[in-house]
């Protein structure tokens, strides 16, 4: 039985809460802090360029190869070996040491699972086959485009003599034109088929969720310092009734270009700081209902959605939308549609949340238990593509619809992918 085989057929008799709090537990092995993270010791470079090139020729194949219009083989090389070191967990995005990344272990997918799923298993996932896709998706998120020739093709190339075929692929790296089949990624947000009708108008009054067995029309009070964020789950079409929903917030330290997890000794010091806030809707069943969550002011992004109490398995480390929340004010996210085995116009299956922007309803909605709290309600400002450390089974990058960008990231130099 081939490893993948094991490894999926290993996944799939978990139930999906326990794997979801396995992937999760990957989120804070170490690091963190309510100011300052701790600091980690990054692995001293071993990769000289000879070494990055040889590895590099894994995805330079008469059968397959990356292509970038005007790239060199150099860039090719740097890009591959700057995508390995994410994919394993040591790098992030921005080409920092991640705050959470442990030298002493291979990489937080690994950390994370070990336990569960034993060492042969979590080195499987962490080194095999999934590694190789999440290396694959950063170089597409990056620009790259894999092109893949057919058999008959890829033998004549094969055919070459050795310094006449290493010349051509490396020209191939840089060609505007290719021949084959090409993969690429020009687009980060969801498509919304026209059918589903996320903007359907809300007809039927709302429900409103202050947290598990709290009245919803008890006074909402913020303490000094505290903030509240707000999100709506929508169910107004077919295609998403019945759906619950899940988001997962973490808490960004946006001058690193990282995500901040709680320290190992928070009780000590009484750290109430709030690092991750996970939003499950509390009603499947309302057609609208609104979520209310206190939380410490600060950046957070959206790390991850789920659907149907789907086991959180991706994260948005290549990209993911990023919010401040300022002392006091209560942050209105915006509202969020679950579907599950939706079907496209063109035949094909869609199982996710989608952003159905920020409309008055929730405001309305929140007026009928909490008016108070509905006319301090103010929307919250999104930016695209923060990034982080990525530490998830896999890695990928999520765009909010009609949202500006960050400044883009000015990456670290690194002697061990720059040779």
């Amino acid at each position: 039985m081939k490893r993948s085989i094991l490894i999926a057929g290993m996944a799939a008799m978990l139930p999906g809460q326990v794997l979801a709090q396995a992937v999760q537990t990957t989120q804070a092995p170490t690091g963190g802090g309510a100011a300052t993270p701790v600091a980690q010791d990054a692995v001293a470079p071993v990769d000289d360029p000879k070494e990055i090139a040889e590895d590099a020729a894994r995805d330079l194949t008469p059968s397959r190869f990356y292509n970038r219009p005007g790239a060199t083989r150099a860039d090719y090389d740097l890009a591959w070996q700057q995508c390995r070191l994410i994919a394993r967990g040591s790098r992030t995005p921005a080409g920092t040491v991640p705050m959470v990344y442990n030298p002493a272990v291979i990489s937080p997918i690994a950390a994370g699972a070990g336990g569960l799923l034993g060492g042969l298993i979590a080195g499987a996932i962490a080194q095999g086959q999934q590694r190789r896709a999440n290396r694959q998706s950063c170089l597409l998120i990056r620009g790259w485009r894999l092109v893949e020739r057919d058999d008959a093709v890829a033998a004549k190339i094969t055919a070459m003599p050795e310094a006449e075929r290493i010349a051509y692929l490396d020209r191939q790296i840089g060609e505007a034109e290719v021949a084959g089949k090409v993969t690429e990624r020009t687009g980060f947000t969801t498509p919304v088929d026209p059918s589903w009708r996320i903007d359907a108008p809300l007809t039927l009054p709302g429900t409103v969720f202050l947290g598990k067995k709290v009245d919803a029309a008890a006074p909402f009070v913020l303490a000094p310092g505290e903030a509240a964020i707000v999100v709506a789950f929508r169910r107004l079409d077919a295609a998403s009734a019945g759906r619950s929903a899940q988001l997962q917030l973490l808490r960004y330290d946006a001058g690193k270009h990282d995500a901040l997890y709680r320290p190992r000794d928070w009780k000590a010091k009484n750290d109430l700081t709030t690092y991750g806030v996970t939003v499950n809707s509390g009603d499947r069943k309302s057609p609208y209902e609104v979520q209310v969550l206190r939380v410490t002011p600060g950046d957070y992004v959206l790390n991850a959605t789920s659907v149907a109490n789907l086991p959180v398995t991706t994260t948005n480390c290549f990209g993911a939308p990023m919010v401040h929340v300022e002392p006091g004010q209560v942050a209105y996210l915006g509202d969020f549609v679950p579907y599950l085995n939706a079907r496209h116009a063109d035949g094909k299956r869609f199982d996710g949340v989608l952003f159905a922007g920020q409309g008055e309803d929730a405001a309305r909605t929140l007026a009928t238990r909490q008016p108070a709290l509905a006319a301090k309600l103010t929307r919250a400002q999104w930016q695209n593509r923060a990034t982080y450390g990525c530490a998830g089974i896999s890695m990928d990058r999520y765009d909010l619809p009609g949202v500006p960008d960050l400044p883009p990231v000015v990456a670290t130099p690194d002697a061990s992918v720059a040779g």
